[in-house]
């Protein structure tokens, strides 16, 4: 008799969990759903500014729709002789920017990645108190090996949403010029 009961239980158990994971995956789906025929909704309309104020409406709670559009944009960018940091809104107005200049760094200094980096990242954190937990895309400009620095020192203090890496230079460089031979000639005496 015990036995058939666990075994019983343990049905019925496993029964509910797939069940609740079931409803959850419903809400999911009911979601993506809404958020996808109020995008449709907003194509056809066409605004030319996207306000961010609007909502949508899910199991009689109003979402906002900061759930899923980025805020701001912050762009990392390695140049041969220099580190930069932009922060910007989406619409392209520039908030924030700092070079390695500005955290005190001259000359081949400007050049040590790992110590620019880590400068810049405290400052902009000290000064952008506006980015908050808001969506934020992340743009890293040939930053390498660098990446997995960055990507860890943001996410400890901001909510990256996207993060994409434009690498311009190739890993192997430019074709070297073709050298010039030197031509001998035999000296008469």
């Amino acid at each position: 008799m015990t036995l058939s009961n666990t075994l019983f239980n343990n049905l019925t158990n496993k029964l509910k969990l797939e069940t609740s994971l079931l409803q959850e995956e419903k809400s999911y789906v009911k979601n993506l759903l809404n958020q996808a025929t109020y995008l449709k909704k907003l194509k056809e309309n066409r605004p030319k500014n996207l306000n961010v104020k609007k909502f949508i409406v899910h199991n009689n709670k109003k979402e906002n729709l900061q759930d899923f559009v980025v805020a701001y944009i912050i762009s990392i960018s390695f140049l041969k002789a220099n580190t930069t940091i932009h922060v910007s809104d989406t619409q392209g107005n520039l908030r924030l920017f700092y070079s390695a200049g500005s955290v005190e760094l001259s000359g081949k200094q400007k050049r040590k990645r790992r110590i620019a980096v880590s400068k810049l990242i405290s400052l902009v954190l000290k000064k952008a108190t506006f980015l908050g937990q808001k969506p934020i895309a992340l743009h890293l400009n040939n930053v390498n090996f660098y990446k997995n620095l960055i990507v860890r020192k943001l996410k400890r203090n901001l909510y990256l949403k996207i993060i994409k890496i434009l690498n311009q230079t190739p890993y192997n460089g430019c074709r070297k010029k073709k050298l010039r031979r030197k031509k001998y000639t035999k000296r008469f005496r």
